[in-house]
């Protein structure tokens, strides 16, 4: 090499004793020091993107030097999800044993597509599956695997309905689903990804706080079989996002069962009550699904993303999957994940989920669960002594209310409570949204927080009574 020329970089010469110990001191950090940062960051967002402009060159400034500027510029403007008054979207703080989990999948780097790139992660994976199908009561035969997302999860499932219906052709018109109007929007999206039309999504009015009318959709099966339509599946939602609604799982199963249409579960949110004996009669019938979306992202306090699909008849997936072999890829006679499913190279996030349970154990998740919903169930309460409506009904952890002083209605009502939010959420105390739901626009509190205790809700209803004055 010529005098001059620059040394070709070693990574072996990067400080990396010294960087992880500089890492697990802002695990630390983050973890422990919850409350002592903004729940939503105060950025804008030109600024922002202005920050980090021009940053990615030729020459890297070190594990050190990164890591110093994640602590300054990164932390300071990201989204405290983990804060106890975090109560927006369904997102969760996630375990500490299945947070450093994800450290160690990125390090390895395995492919959890297939048993040879990932043997050990692939072995934690199927017991996760194996301990979920248990828990929902699904056969033994039954499978299942880990997804990037409750979306892909349903995706997968509906792909199934499609193939067990009409093989691999391609669907014509007519070929129809069936869910609720509060059920996800991912049902839709993935709907259009298999090929059925947004005409052909019959979308059903709900009841109470957005249960799926099962008079409805029995009339709707039988109008749109004398109509020459071909009904395929149902998608029934245990939790909506929006309010928290079940579906009468038990009452839908009997309709797809007397009329051999495919039962999709979307539990993405919802389904961490299986854990918790007292309330498993919410979703009564589950076990009958032919297809089940749970997120383990989501009430099982796992780290983004990390969802999961089970499904009911074992080998049906590889019948339909398993269509094309690379010839690059080694196997062993056994059916792997990349053959039964959309992805072929996976994050081994089955390996996360595994460890978060191993380290805390189920007893951490119910707990948490459990005390979620009391909470959410003390907030509407304190709330309705302070002069809020509360939405009705609730029985999972998402409460709704209103602020409806006697000289305010209409739109200008619905104004409003997105007032009382933004005003709220600047304080850097608290962040939740709205939701729309039965023509109003309700103030909406998620709460799937391993974190949050009775402070912080009496707190947050204080916080929410001075706005509301102020602002109505």
């Amino acid at each position: 090499m010529e005098s001059g020329e620059r040394q070709p970089f070693d990574l072996r010469d990067e400080p990396l004793e010294e960087a992880g110990r500089r890492a697990a001191d802002l695990f630390v950090e983050i973890n422990r020091g919850l409350e002592q940062r903004r729940v939503a960051p105060a950025v804008e967002r030109g600024a922002l993107l202005g920050q980090f402009e021009g940053t990615l060159g030729d020459e890297g400034v070190g594990l050190l030097k990164t890591l110093e500027e994640f602590r300054d510029k990164v932390l300071t403007a990201s989204m405290g999800t983990p804060h106890p008054l975090y109560l927006g979207l369904v997102n969760s703080s996630p375990m500490p044993g299945a947070a450093l989990a994800d450290l160690l999948v990125s390090s390895l780097n395995n492919n959890g597509g297939a048993f040879h790139q990932s043997p050990a992660m692939t072995a934690c994976e199927t017991e996760v599956v194996r301990s979920f199908v248990r828990l929902f009561e699904l056969p033994a035969t039954a499978e299942g695997m880990i997804l990037p997302g409750g979306t892909w999860a349903t995706l997968q499932g509906l792909v199934l309905a499609r193939a067990r219906a009409i093989g691999r052709r391609a669907p014509g018109p007519g070929l129809r689903i069936y869910t609720s109007d509060a059920s996800h929007f991912s049902v839709a999206r993935s709907a259009f990804v298999v090929g059925i039309g947004e005409d052909d999504v019959v979308s059903l009015p709900t009841i109470g706080r957005g249960e799926l009318d099962v008079r409805l959709l029995a009339d709707a099966i039988a109008h749109d079989r004398r109509a020459g339509k071909t009904p395929l599946a149902v998608v029934a939602t245990a939790g909506t996002t929006g309010t928290g609604a079940v579906d009468r799982i038990a009452d839908i199963a009997d309709i797809c069962q007397s009329n051999s249409l495919w039962l999709h579960v979307d539990a993405c949110y919802g389904g961490a009550i299986a854990l918790v004996p007292e309330l498993r009669d919410m979703i009564a019938g589950v076990g009958g699904a032919d297809s089940i979306a749970v997120d383990p992202h989501k009430w099982f306090f796992i780290p983004v993303t990390a969802a999961m699909l089970l499904v009911r008849e074992a080998g049906l997936a590889a019948r339909y999957f398993d269509t094309a072999h690379g010839s690059y890829i080694p196997g062993d006679g056994e059916v792997d994940a990349w053959r039964r499913g959309i992805p072929t190279t996976r994050r081994s996030s089955g390996f996360t989920v595994w460890a978060g349970i191993r380290a805390h154990g189920w007893r951490t998740i119910r707990d948490a669960v459990r005390r979620n919903i009391d909470l959410t169930r003390l907030l509407e309460r304190l709330l309705g002594e302070r002069g809020f409506v509360v939405l009705p009904d609730g029985k999972l952890s998402i409460a709704c209310a209103r602020w409806e002083p006697a000289n305010v209605a209409g739109e200008a009502s619905d104004r409003l409570q997105e007032e009382i939010v933004r005003r709220v959420v600047a304080t850097g105390r608290a962040w939740f949204s709205v939701v729309r739901h039965g023509g109003r626009i309700w103030m909406r509190f998620n709460m799937v927080n391993l974190y949050t205790r009775e402070k912080h809700i009496r707190e947050l209803a204080e916080l929410l009574r001075e706005t509301a004055r102020e602002v109505g």
